[in-house]
């Protein structure tokens, strides 16, 4: 508690209008669980954990589930029996089975899962509006592969690709907003999607990639996790273009990545465990984070920048206030 009370000292003798956060309410618990922390996305939630624990002194325990599927239900038993956490944060597809009956074995816990919506009405959604971010992302695909010989290593195939992990809503989101971007900007381009089955195979992500430059495709979204680690390394290795996703990938193969669609996790558990400080009870439904919101990005690498034709750099903050506006509608996958 030293760190909530110095604030609250702070705040009263600095004669301050507004309490500090940390004092609305008494310190506030929080757990995450998942597989993949150590990895993309699952760092930059992390960042988000350790950035609300510095700044609201909140108790947190980050618990990694490793492989151990058989172990999950008795995870999740272990983190919602004694009700100690005011919300447990669950990310990764893999836990969702034994999220569900935890929920429905722990019905006074509040489970936040990131990045997806499922069937019950009792959890907290931690939403992207991943589409936005994969429209800027194709429309920036589409532009470059238009473009031809005339920019370095595109060819006249006229065709980008996508690799996607498994084939679930979350990944047909991204699919869906890279093809509309892409078709907005870019109409007579042909976008070739493929699904590799798995987010932990980096060599079949690679193979699957290879197989793309091949059939004339000379850029690759890469949203497949772990498995999209071969993505990134196949574009090297082709000396093709790839997009990375959720967190910046630009220095995985310099040259050959032209940019990162940022899926901001950091800002989205931040924002949730900052309302709760606050003393706004986090209540079950859906938290969307867009572009607007700063929850979806597209950054283009600082190397790439410089050859990005101005047009397409135009078009591109052109298809940003759009969106942000309302004027360009982005379709969630059906």
């Amino acid at each position: 508690m030293k760190k909530i009370i110095s604030k609250c000292i702070f705040a009263g003798a600095a004669l301050v209008a507004s309490v500090s956060l940390a004092c609305a309410q008494g310190k506030v618990s929080v757990a995450a669980i998942s597989g993949y922390f150590a990895q993309g996305f699952g760092v930059s939630i992390v960042n988000g954990l350790n950035k609300a624990k510095t700044d609201f002194g909140i108790d947190l325990k980050l618990v990694d589930t490793g492989n151990r599927a058989l172990d999950y239900e008795e995870q999740f038993a272990n983190l919602a029996k004694d009700g100690k956490y005011d919300l447990i944060f669950v990310m990764g597809w893999e836990l969702v089975d034994a999220l569900q009956k935890a929920s429905a074995a722990y019905p006074n816990q509040r489970f936040v899962f990131i990045d997806g919506v499922l069937d019950s009405d009792k959890m907290i959604y931690a939403n992207f509006a991943e589409e936005q971010g994969s429209f800027i992302a194709g429309a920036l695909a589409g532009m470059i592969e238009n473009k031809g010989s005339a920019f370095d290593k595109i060819g006249d195939g006229k065709a980008i690709g996508f690799v996607g992990g498994r084939d679930i809503p979350v990944i047909r989101n991204f699919l869906g907003g890279y093809e509309q971007g892409s078709k907005y900007a870019a109409p007579d381009i042909t976008v070739k999607p493929v699904f590799a089955g798995t987010f932990d195979d980096p060599a079949k992500g690679s193979e699957l990639t290879q197989a793309l430059y091949n059939e004339g495709a000379d850029i690759v979204y890469n949203v497949a996790g772990p498995t999209g680690e071969g993505v990134m390394q196949a574009s090297a290795a082709a000396d093709k273009y790839s997009i990375g996703v959720d967190i910046d990938m630009c220095s995985t193969a310099p040259g050959n990545v032209l940019g990162s669609m940022l899926k901001r996790g950091d800002i989205a558990v931040y924002s949730l465990i900052k309302d709760e400080v606050e003393g706004h009870k986090v209540t079950p439904g859906t938290r969307t984070f867009d572009l607007a919101s700063g929850g979806v990005e597209l950054k283009v690498c600082d190397d790439i920048a410089p050859k990005i034709p101005e047009e397409v750099k135009a078009k591109l903050d052109e298809i940003k206030k759009g969106i942000v506006d309302g004027s360009i509608k982005v379709a969630k996958a059906k």
